[in-house]
């Protein structure tokens, strides 16, 4: 009997020591204003085979509301990735995706595949829910909720070309759906080069143009860059001036053509965006909405409409915290008819403080300065093992 316990003692050892590692981390948000409310992610990773494998769950109030399984590594030349989401508050799968790629004597090629339900699909392409991804670049091609949709994209990629073309299955057949050239580093003259980005969709033909990267030096270390996007719906224009080895300012203009038949008869200014940068992470943005609704078309949802919200200024900052870490700070306070003293209608706070290396304290809310707004305070923290 005692060898025997002595047996399985070292059976015991040795299977002990063939498990595999894990590492993690702890996410955990309270909320205390408006309500109270209590976030908390456990998300542990491990390597078997090669591939790294996780696993995330999180908690609310009710208990187990969200859950993931992601996998990455290399079986044979091929690089994978995949991810599978579920919803077991309610025990409903979510979707999933699979990112295959190969890179080989200068050329690189990929398949990417991506199906989910559609009742999720600001959590899979808004970003707005967990788990807060854009997929495809947070374009959508099945909208209609209650089904499921499928997405198959394929590239290529020759330097300094690239191209993307995506398949949609909505329950009605694989069909085109969109096809995206790319053109990196293109030379012009005078040491001046940009990138290039053209789009389509099967329904609507042309989406988009976006020419980026244009950097032109001036003198003294001083350099004008640019960027212009052109869409069907609006185009939007960013000049500024990078300093080198201080930081660079951004000016934006946000606007549209005016067109009478085939002639351009004037400009359509939505609004205007400035952005001046030192180092990193040190900045001050202003944005100002000459009208809003078309500003939100472009960047998302910024303004409280209840507030008659039209512009912004933003101050980000940073500086080194405990353990070889960096604090972040930023605050913004917004303007609108509604407001209260100088219309400021809410001041916007985020604070990351490292207080251990392996734990750092996060802290953001709003405080109202009029009555459109609502006050909101959160703390929580996030802690590797």
């Amino acid at each position: 009997m005692k060898r025997a316990l002595a047996l399985l003692a070292v059976f015991g050892v040795l299977a002990f020591g063939q498990f595999p590692a894990f590492t993690g981390k702890w996410d955990a948000t309270v909320c205390v204003l408006p309500s109270t409310s209590l976030t908390s992610t456990l998300t542990l990773t491990t390597q078997i085979a090669g591939f790294d494998l996780s696993g995330a769950f999180r908690f609310t109030g009710g208990g187990l509301d969200r859950v993931s399984f992601t996998a990455s590594g290399a079986l044979g030349p091929f690089s994978l990735k995949s991810g599978m989401y579920f919803n077991p508050a309610v025990t409903e799968y979510m979707g999933s995706y699979l990112n295959t790629s190969l890179d080989f004597a200068g050329l690189g090629i990929g398949l990417d595949v991506y199906h989910w339900d559609t009742d999720y699909n600001s959590c899979f392409f808004a970003g707005t829910c967990w788990p807060f991804l854009k997929w495809l670049g947070g374009d959508n091609p099945c909208t209609p909720s209650g089904i499921f949709g499928m997405a198959y994209a394929l590239s290529a990629k020759v330097d300094p070309l690239a191209v993307k073309v995506i398949f949609a299955d909505c329950c009605e057949g694989i069909e085109f759906y969109k096809a995206i050239l790319t053109l990196k580093g293109l030379g012009l003259c005078c040491g001046i080069s940009l990138d290039a980005e053209l789009s389509f969709l099967k329904e609507k033909g042309f989406d988009q143009l976006v020419l980026s990267g244009i950097e032109i030096p001036l003198c003294c270390g001083v350099s004008l860059t640019a960027k212009v996007t052109f869409t069907v719906d609006a185009k939007t224009v960013e000049t500024g001036l990078k300093f080198a080895g201080i930081g660079d300012a951004c000016f934006t203009v946000y606007g549209d053509a005016i067109q009478t038949g085939n002639a351009w008869t004037g400009i359509d200014i939505y609004g205007w965006k400035i952005k001046c940068t030192l180092g990193d992470c040190n900045y001050v943005e202003f944005l100002t909405a000459l009208n809003p609704g078309a500003i939100e078309d472009i960047l998302g949802d910024i303004f409280y409409d209840a507030c008659g919200e039209f512009e912004y200024v933003k101050l980000g900052f940073c500086g080194p915290g405990c353990c070889g870490g960096q604090y972040t700070v930023t605050l913004s306070v917004y303007f609108g008819t509604n407001g209260g003293i100088f219309d400021i209608t809410r001041l916007v706070y985020s604070v990351k403080i490292p207080v251990m290396t392996n734990f750092t304290l996060n802290i953001s809310g709003t405080a109202a300065a009029a009555s459109c707004a609502t006050n909101s305070f959160c703390f929580g923290w996030t802690f590797t093992f």
